[in-house]
């Protein structure tokens, strides 16, 4: 029997499909959709792709981690950091399932979407990770790809290590001996899951207002950084069940113990970015950097401790799984929530 999840995400697909596929085609949608979830995904859990890429902007980063399913490492000549993550092969073999070519065209394009955000998401809990010990703002949309799929066994881990140091020419180390920043740094690896869309949508508000702060884009950053509490505050309502119809906002600092001076520089937050962000300023334009100068790095203070507390809950109170043992069965648990997240259903009326 289907999880729930899986059950909605099937209908949810089948409505999309009768508006958007020519008469012939629907009618072999539902069928090869079925066979899609009921046999491709549990025949991928046999083997698994593995991505590497490097992160734009990570030069001279020296530092190591190597997990079951991720490895980071500097190239030999430290021009930049390398990813390699393991992802599910849920866009490969679709052929076997889908005949018609709409249909291979509209399911492949969403398992393609929804293995790219799992690879993704184990990317950017290492660029969150850099930028939150360090400070230091990286991309992963650089100009170096490696993309192969593999049987998985026992090997796969060796395979990987193996396909890893080919591709970056990386030395990796065994034994290595983390200094304090850098432990700190594996304990936030360790701890983002940004596989939960709260988490990723937070980190990406975040990141975007590091590097528009980066780039001397003040009010944009604000704007960014106000995005990020936003987010934070939808967590709130829907993981922790704080919802008021007055002050979110308040209510969900206090979820999370922020102490009077934090609130009020939260509060400063959304009214700054009020006055100069999400409106046309009334005065003062030239002079935004100026006036607020002090004020911006103590918000983005505040707001990465909130983010530290975000994170925290999550770990301890997880609804979408980081290190799943089967991605069929991940799959069946967040169906809906890919849907919601890869898929286009909600902008796509924008996009045409």
């Amino acid at each position: 029997m289907l999880h729930p999840s899986t059950n909605k995400f099937k209908s949810k697909f089948c409505q999309w499909a009768q508006t958007s596929l020519p008469p012939e085609s629907l009618k072999r949608f539902t069928y090869s959709l079925n066979q899609v979830i009921s046999r491709h995904l549990v025949d991928c859990d046999d083997r698994v792709q593995v991505m590497i890429r490097n992160l734009v902007d990570s030069e001279n980063l020296n530092f190591s981690f190597i997990s079951d399913e991720l490895i980071v490492a500097p190239n030999d000549k430290r021009e930049s950091l390398f990813v390699g993550v393991l992802m599910p092969s849920w866009d490969k073999g679709l052929r076997n399932f889908c005949r018609d070519e709409y249909v291979y065209d509209s399911i492949s394009w969403f398992f393609h979407f929804a293995s790219q955000y799992v690879a993704r998401s184990r990317i950017v809990d290492v660029m969150s990770s850099l930028n939150i010990v360090y400070g230091h703002s990286s991309d992963f949309r650089g100009d170096r790809m490696l993309k192969f799929t593999t049987p998985k066994s026992e090997r796969v881990k060796d395979e990987f290590i193996i396909a890893f140091m080919r591709e970056t020419k990386a030395r990796l180390r065994y034994d290595y001996d983390y200094r304090a920043r850098e432990k700190n740094l594996v304990f936030w690896i360790e701890k983002i899951n940004t596989l939960d869309p709260f988490i990723h949508r937070v980190f990406f508000s975040y990141l975007n207002a590091c590097k528009l702060y980066e780039g001397h884009f003040d009010e944009e950053a604000i704007t960014s950084l106000d995005k990020t509490i936003d987010v934070i505050q939808q967590y709130a309502r829907e993981r922790m069940n704080i919802n008021g119809t007055n002050n979110q906002r308040e209510l969900t600092m206090d979820a999370f113990d922020m102490t009077e001076w934090e609130k009020m520089l939260l509060n400063r937050l959304y009214d700054i970015r009020n006055f100069f962000g999400g409106h046309p300023s009334m005065s003062k334009w030239w002079d935004f950097s100026e006036i607020f100068e002090q004020d911006i790095q103590s918000l983005f203070e505040v707001v990465k401790k909130l983010i530290y507390k975000i994170v925290m809950h999550e770990n301890v109170n997880r609804v979408v799984e980081k290190n799943p043992q089967k991605w069929s069965q991940w799959f069946e648990d967040n169906a809906m929530m890919l849907w919601e997240t890869v898929w286009f259903e909600k902008i796509q009326k924008h996009i045409r």
